[in-house]
């Protein structure tokens, strides 16, 4: 009887060795698998985002309003200083521009919307419409160049001759 418990017991002992092994085997397929469709979800939503980004011409703008410190910077202008304004302006796009920023920007679409909205928006970026209304924005924004850097020159000098007085609690 003895004998009988002992190999009663190491044939239950396999077959627990083996069923753990299966289910291991079944455990890490599954999940190997859920952790697959979410990189190919996530690497997805990324395309999504950054095409998104892309179609809307947000680069662009962002290295064009980059340019704005410049306009802060610089009286205005003469030949002489726009050549000098156009040589910044590639300098600040080439040091600090977008390609430095975009994947914070992606990261944000992401976090901010499902990938169901990005297609829509990707879609929406697409029509003729909106590629026709950015490009009178961006053209608004270089047509005004001269007018905001004479204002933002305006207010400069104001505050510096003490027109504009920044409140007690906003002092140095």
């Amino acid at each position: 009887m003895a004998k009988f418990k002992l190999c009663f017991l190491n044939i239950f002992l396999v077959f627990c060795i083996l069923l753990a092994g299966c289910v291991d085997n079944n455990q890490r397929a599954f999940y190997k698998q859920v952790y697959s469709e979410m990189a190919a979800t996530s690497t997805a939503k990324q395309e999504l985002a950054k095409a998104v980004l892309l179609e809307a011409e947000i680069g662009n703008k962002y290295d064009l309003y980059l340019g704005n410190s410049i306009d802060m910077a610089v009286a205005p202008e003469t030949e002489k200083k726009a050549k000098f304004v156009a040589w910044m302006q590639a300098l600040l796009v080439r040091e600090a521009g977008w390609k430095y920023v975009e994947g914070k920007y992606i990261d944000q679409l992401e976090a901010n919307f499902s990938e169901t909205e990005l297609k829509e928006l990707l879609n929406l970026a697409k029509q003729p419409l909106m590629k026709k209304l950015r490009q009178a924005e961006i053209q608004a924004y270089i047509n005004t160049t001269g007018e905001r850097r004479e204002l933002l020159f305006k207010v400069w000098d104001g505050f510096n001759s003490g027109v504009f007085n920044p409140p007690p609690d906003v002092q140095r």
